[in-house]
């Protein structure tokens, strides 16, 4: 019992020394920070008084940090709150001097000069509204630090520094100086003495540069990337308000330069990729632009010249023109036409289109027949005889049928004065070894199928009257005559009424003269599809397509046509009728009279001239085989 008395008067001792020690350290600490709280504000008091406030402010500070006891703690709160003012204005005005030494040291730091000088303007516009203490003291501190001049210096040197490196630029063909121009543009009027001598010198200025640089691209540079860097440096001068007027008249210039070029050099479909793009940009392109204003002109032009090859006959050229002119707007109206105007051209063309992989020994065709814009017929290679109708809505309508063997086809023509049902008919002329020729006359009827209208072989024939042939010295029955062949059950047949004047004469050879009294000379016809043998009466209904004096010079030489003209002058046996600033020439064995009008039928031959006085005139030349009052 007495050891365990004696452990806990051990604890009890050990417990009491380490509050002892405990105490004595507290009490230690305390005098300590005391001491050190009495020091600093001693220190912080000392500063003050010596002038220098930032370390002042810093004693202060500092001693205000020790709160384990209070020591003129009143004393601290007015110092710090009279100091913090000027000593924050101390530490902008060093950090400020710092920016000015490090720029000026070479570093080229624009970027940090101008915002040092930024924030220096701030502060002294911030300073203004206050009162007249603390502007006096800034006045002071910004002198003491000399500032205002360190920032004039700065700001002149760099203006040098980045307008010489724009020169530098332009000379080595390097154009990447995008953050230097931000620069100029950022450093304040001062630099360059006011505002309008720094809009004057840095215009001056950039212009010079753009337009080197844009020459650059003009010449090394694609069309596209070129109209892309014109986007971006106009966005980059929009950005940073400034108009840069000198930018876009250049970029005109080049544009219009590269269209007219391609023009020049027939490459439409570029012109029109290079113009869609151009118009596509509407940073650059204005509805009312110069270049746009170019480019509706020149579509227009190609247009124009697209509809001239078609007027003469270049279907092919203008087909591939208007094709071109598509990219750029729809000419899918104007290739229909042309497609139209160019099946109509030829009867050739037709065909082959209705037919494929046929070869035609023999066309003919004519328009506004039969209920067509364009009806054909021709003859292939293996003797079947084709009839193509082009309707309104530019569908083909085909008949064919096989004419037999046997025929040594010279000729077929649209024989359309020799229907009676308003249906297509065609002429078949061949070869005959006792007459001129064998005339087979096709018809085709409702059902879509050909019937045979007249089967003759003789010395030619001509239309008396609708129904009604003349046919001189047909073989068979009225051979060495000329014998009417009527109309009737579907076919012309001989009538025999016309033998009754008549006595039975020896047939004339193939090769012989005309009878006394035959109105043809049965010579015959090309195999171009003209109406030649034997040409109509001048009263006949006849296959002529009628038409009106302006339409002659739209028809295919070797069409027979009617037209009405009025007689303005005859000299060497033809006649000249005057329409619009052309002339209809009239050739025929007739009495031409001046200020006659007629109604002439024939056959066109083609565009020529006429001389009046010193001057020539374009004149289409009819060859008349009939006229009429």
């Amino acid at each position: 019992m007495l050891g365990s008395t004696y452990r806990r008067a051990i604890r009890y001792r050990n417990a009491a020394a380490f509050v002892l020690a405990a105490m004595i350290v507290l009490a230690g600490y305390k005098s300590y920070a005391v001491w050190q709280k009495v020091s600093f504000y001693g220190k912080a008091a000392a500063e003050q008084a010596a002038g220098r406030d930032i370390e002042a402010e810093d004693w202060y500070s500092r001693a205000q940090g020790i709160s384990s006891f209070d020591y003129k703690e009143n004393e601290i709160d007015a110092a710090l709150a009279a100091l913090r003012p000027v000593t924050e204005l101390k530490r902008l005005m060093t950090s400020l001097s710092s920016d000015l030494s490090q720029t000026a040291g070479g570093s080229q730091d624009f970027g940090r000069l101008i915002q040092a000088f930024a924030t220096y303007q701030a502060k002294k516009s911030e300073i203004s509204t206050q009162d007249e203490n603390a502007k006096q003291k800034f006045a002071e501190l910004s002198a003491a630090y000399k500032l205002d001049e360190q920032f004039t210096a700065a700001l002149a040197q760099a203006r040098q520094v980045l307008m010489k490196s724009l020169q530098e630029a332009m000379s080595a063909q390097t154009f990447d100086n995008d953050e230097t121009i931000t620069y100029l543009l950022q450093l304040p009027a001062s630099a360059y003495k006011d505002e309008k001598t720094k809009k004057k010198e840095l215009n001056a200025l950039f212009q010079k540069y753009d337009t080197a640089r844009m020459d650059y691209w003009f010449k090394e540079k694609p069309f596209n990337e070129v109209i892309q860097e014109g986007v971006r440096l106009r966005q980059f001068y929009t950005e940073r308000s400034l108009e840069a007027a000198w930018v876009l008249p250049k970029l005109e210039i080049y544009i219009q330069s590269a269209l007219t070029k391609l023009l020049n050099a027939g490459d439409i479909e570029t012109f029109i990729t290079h113009a869609k793009l151009y118009q596509g940009t509407k940073e650059i392109a204005g509805a009312s632009s110069k270049v746009n204003t170019f480019i509706q002109t020149s579509i227009r032009k190609q247009t124009a010249r697209a509809e001239q090859l078609a007027s003469s006959g270049k279907f092919q050229e203008a087909a591939d023109l208007y094709k071109k002119l598509g990219e750029y707007r729809d000419t899918s109206k104007e290739i229909r036409e042309l497609e139209l105007k160019w099946m109509t051209s030829s009867p050739e063309l037709i065909l082959n289109k209705a037919v494929e992989n046929a070869k035609f020994t023999h066309t003919a065709g004519g328009k506004g027949l039969w209920g067509a814009e364009y009806a054909a017929a021709g003859l292939t290679e293996s003797g079947k005889l084709v009839f193509v109708r082009l309707m309104s809505d530019q569908s083909l309508a085909r008949t064919e049928a096989d004419i037999g063997e046997g025929l040594s086809v010279t000729n077929i023509r649209i024989a359309d004065e020799l229907g009676m049902n308003k249906l297509p008919v065609v002429q078949v002329e061949s070869e005959s070894r006792t007459r001129k020729a064998r005339y087979t006359v096709y018809e085709q009827t409702k059902g879509s199928q050909l019937q045979i209208l007249l089967d003759v072989e003789a010395d030619g024939y001509t239309v008396a009257s609708p129904g009604v042939l003349r046919v001189n010295n047909p073989s068979g029955e009225g051979a060495g005559r000329e014998v009417l062949y009527r109309y009737g059950k579907g076919k012309y047949s001989l009538d025999a009424s016309s033998l009754t004047d008549h006595t039975e004469e020896p047939e004339e050879p193939a090769d012989g003269s005309s009878q006394p009294g035959d109105s043809q000379d049965g010579s015959q016809g090309s195999s171009d599809g003209s109406v030649e043998v034997p040409a109509p009466a001048p009263d006949s209904a006849g296959a002529y397509q009628d038409i009106d004096a302006s339409e002659l010079s739209r028809q295919q030489p070797g069409t027979a046509v009617r037209l009405s003209v009025q007689i303005s002058q005859v000299r060497s046996g033809t006649a000249l009728a005057e329409y619009e600033g052309y002339f209809i020439r009239l050739t025929g064995k007739f009495t031409w009279k001046p200020g006659k009008a007629v109604t002439v039928t024939g056959k066109y031959k083609g565009k020529s001239e006429v001389s009046l006085g010193d001057k020539r005139y374009p004149a289409y030349t009819v060859e008349v085989s009939g006229m009429q009052p």
